[in-house]
């Protein structure tokens, strides 16, 4: 939730230095203390962590939690492997201690990773940005996936992650290298503000689980499912709220059309036409 203090000291924090050449920076508010990453080493392949290329990356928490806003996201890139850094700032918006519970997960066929944080943890400073690097393509700040906030890295290819936490100031540390077996993966369809995690395109199957994310300025979302003869379901799903993410959208469908159907995901003009969004093509029973 938003409360005035918090709002007043993320627009007074000062935007950190860049560390090095390769980093690129989420936002232009972040917290004033910085960690330099030396670059004369991947530091993120050093240690004995081990990587993580499936399921459950990291399940962390720490005593003692102060974090209540996202102040920050940052990519550092090295030879062979990037890190994410993910800030935090307290109640009174100056850098955070500790972060509290988070999970951390490896969606592998999806090419995503995703940073669950707690419901404490409930404002950001930032909504995504895309990156286009060689690991990392993009990330988002989602409201509505879990109780707190969600992070979700979408990745160029397949990696292997691992995740831990500092403390004084509290940030989140997810490094990534390429996996093993370079294996194709199927990215979620992104168009017009609209990331479509389900369906993917092709053979679809009753109930059909229409789920997703929207962009911070979509108040509503429209998903239709028509063909050359008309629209068979046409729906209206609010994704107002007062906290400037992404904000997800999840609709179960236990039955409907059949054949070759379109299903749109997307905003409407004021004629009810199509404006911006994903469209695929499904085969439905």
């Amino acid at each position: 939730m938003r409360v005035t203090s918090l709002l007043i000291a993320i627009m007074l924090v000062a935007g950190a230095c860049t560390p090095n050449d390769s980093a690129e920076e989420s936002t232009t508010i972040a917290p004033s203390t910085t960690t330099t990453i030396p670059t004369d080493a991947p530091v993120c392949r050093s240690g004995e962590l081990p990587f993580v290329e499936e399921g459950v990356v990291a399940a962390l928490d720490s005593q003692g939690r102060d974090a209540r806003a996202i102040g920050g996201i940052r990519r550092y890139a090295f030879d062979g492997c990037e890190r994410i850094e993910i800030e935090f700032l307290s109640a009174a918006g100056s850098p955070a201690s500790r972060i509290g519970p988070v999970g951390v997960s490896m969606l592998s066929d999806s090419g995503i990773v995703r940073v669950t944080l707690s419901d404490a943890i409930a404002d950001s400073a930032v909504a995504d940005t895309t990156l286009n690097g060689d690991l990392v393509d993009a990330w988002f700040v989602v409201e509505g996936i879990a109780e707190g906030l969600t992070v979700d890295v979408h990745l160029a290819q397949r990696v292997a992650a691992r995740a831990f936490t500092t403390t004084s100031p509290a940030r989140l540390v997810v490094d990534l290298i390429p996996a093993e077996e370079d294996l194709p993966i199927t990215r979620p369809a992104s168009e017009g503000g609209i990331v479509l995690m389900s369906p993917q395109a092709g053979v679809g199957l009753y109930p059909l689980q229409i789920a997703g994310y929207s962009a911070p300025n979509i108040g509503a979302v429209r998903i239709r499912l028509s063909d050359s003869t008309g629209v068979f379901v046409d729906r209206s799903i609010s994704t107002r709220s007062p906290v400037h993410v992404w904000h997800s959208f999840d609709v179960g469908l236990a039955d409907g059309p059949s054949g070759t159907i379109d299903l749109f995901v997307g905003t409407v003009g004021e004629e009810d036409e199509p404006v911006a969004g994903v469209e695929i093509p499904l085969d439905l029973p």
